[in-house]
């Protein structure tokens, strides 16, 4: 319970609610341990007794085939007008003229990044959430400037005011919090008004324990703190935005003009009634540990037996020498004087239980070895196959992946419409001008479409690995068939695969004999 005399923010106090269910739930211990397992550092808090401390990084090799897998061919949005209003054809316009819009922040935003960091954000802490705001410093080289900007966030940074609803939309409010710089903070409240005593209520605060990762602990002493953003619906139905510390208001309540939450979240494994996923990379730590400690114990053996040992008789000889030639005296018979030890012998079966906790730790996570590509090329097409069917329990992961991505076009499409002035100029479909090199523009003018309902869908392409193994595999069958001459082979194969295509391809054809006057 919270005190009523309490400086605290409104906001504080929904953070401290919030971390107590994220303790509850064991969500900061369980994040920081694969967090520290994925980068590498697997031995942190576990009781060595003397061994060794190899690490065989499993844990990393599994997630990364993971993320690249489920990320394999480029994702794109596409919208189309979910019910057309007035002209069909004006709104197929809209419609284009907002996938040209979408294309070209996917490009300024980096948005194939963002996404390859939200897959590995959600297989190590279970979730990923992307947070979208309006920047009014972007310069756009207009009169119009600002733009919006998607962001990811931590899992442990984000609080639901009902954790065990899983649809954004229907929360009462979903709270951020960020750890900012003091003078960034003083420097947006003074801007939006706020009185110099207030100001001075912002300090720095040392409350990293909630953060995600180790390397978030460690700042510049007294340097940061915690800035809140409380976002909720208003009875109009659009959205709120508040933003303030432990003690200062940074924002009072502004409206955002939004008929969406702007976060879209991605679960790696849904949980029933719990917003927060379960990460892949959970039940990859106990298996992790047991190979790292396996190893270490054959290490040590190792280095304990490996080397035979000499036994002597010291009441014979005072000391031994291992010097190559040199002769050793005794005094009396040299019978039993002394002796060599055998190394030590390991039981094979420990080996054995090494290697099949990880092929079976690898085959129950889905990345088989033919998967990984730890096999032999002799029959590539098997190859695929065995990948193509290992990658089917990531078909889950990619709709959520999809889904997510969906989720974020709509969230610009609100951005779009509230913030966008028809004036705006934006890039068109055209090639950039061949003279100036500079891209088309034309003006946004789409605000009579801001009642039309648009839908958006991913596009999503074939892999370059995959389209290459298959056409390579097709081309080897219809040269080997005689169904294809040597130079339309080489001419169709990757440029990437053979060095000097081109050079290779000409001295083919100045070989082959002419017929009808034509190589």
């Amino acid at each position: 319970m919270f005190h009523k005399k309490s400086p605290c923010t409104e906001e504080w106090q929904l953070y401290e609610q919030g971390k107590e269910y994220h303790h509850s739930i064991g969500l900061y211990n369980r994040v920081n341990t694969n967090e520290r397992f994925y980068r590498g550092d697997q031995w942190e808090g576990v009781q060595s007794g003397g061994l060794p401390t190899p690490v065989f990084n499993l844990f990393r090799r599994i997630i990364d085939y993971f993320t690249s897998t489920v990320l394999s061919g480029p994702v794109r949005m596409h919208f189309t007008p979910d019910m057309p209003s007035g002209n069909p054809e004006k709104s197929a316009e809209a419609a284009e003229k907002l996938n040209r819009i979408a294309a070209y922040r996917w490009e300024r935003q980096k948005m194939d990044a963002l996404l390859a960091n939200a897959l590995r954000d959600a297989a190590v802490s279970g979730d990923a959430v992307c947070y979208t705001y309006w920047d009014p410093s972007v310069r756009t080289g207009q009169a119009y400037t600002g733009d919006f900007t998607s962001i990811l966030i931590d899992n442990t940074n984000v609080f639901f005011g009902d954790p065990n609803c899983k649809q954004v939309e229907k929360q009462p409010y979903i709270l951020l919090s960020m750890r900012e710089t003091v003078e960034s903070l003083r420097r947006q409240a003074k801007a939006n008004g706020r009185s110099g005593e207030e100001i001075k209520r912002i300090t720095p605060d040392g409350e990293t324990a909630a953060e995600s990762g180790d390397m978030a602990k460690k700042e510049l002493q007294n340097t940061r703190c915690i800035s809140l953003i409380k976002l909720w619906r208003g009875e109009d139905g659009y959205i709120r935005f508040r933003k303030s510390t432990r003690e200062a208001v940074i924002k009072e309540e502004t409206d955002l003009h939004l008929t969406r939450y702007p976060i879209a979240v991605m679960n790696w494994t849904p949980v029933k009634n719990s917003w927060h996923g379960e990460a892949a990379a959970s039940s990859l730590v106990e298996n992790q540990i047991f190979i790292n400690k396996a190893f270490a114990m054959v290490m040590k053996h190792m280095m304990d037996t490996a080397f035979s040992k000499v036994v002597y008789d010291s009441t014979v000889i005072d000391e031994w020498t291992n010097r190559v030639g040199e002769a050793v005296a005794v005094n009396g018979p040299v019978e039993n004087v002394a002796k060599i030890l055998p190394p030590g012998q390991m039981q094979a079966g420990m080996l054995e239980v090494i290697r099949l906790a990880i092929a079976t730790t690898k085959e129950f996570m889905g990345a088989t070895d033919a998967a990984l590509g730890d096999v032999a090329p002799n029959n590539t097409s098997a190859i695929l196959a065995l990948q193509q069917s290992s990658n089917l329990p990531l078909e889950n992961v990619k709709r959520a992946l999809y889904q997510f991505v969906e989720d974020i076009g709509l969230v610009w499409l609100d951005f779009l419409f509230a913030y966008y002035d028809d004036r705006r100029l934006i890039p068109t479909a055209k090639q950039p001008d061949e003279r100036t090199g500079m891209e088309a523009y034309q003006p946004f003018g789409l605000s009579s479409h801001r009642g039309t309902l648009f839908s958006c869908r991913v596009d999503v392409g074939a892999g370059n690995y995959w389209s290459e193994i298959t056409s390579l595999n097709t081309l080897d069958n219809l040269l080997r068939m005689g169904q294809i001459t040597l130079p339309q082979y080489l001419e169709r194969l990757p440029d990437n695969l053979l060095p000097k295509k081109q050079e290779l391809l000409e001295e083919v054809r100045n070989t082959l004999p002419i017929e009808g006057g034509t190589t």
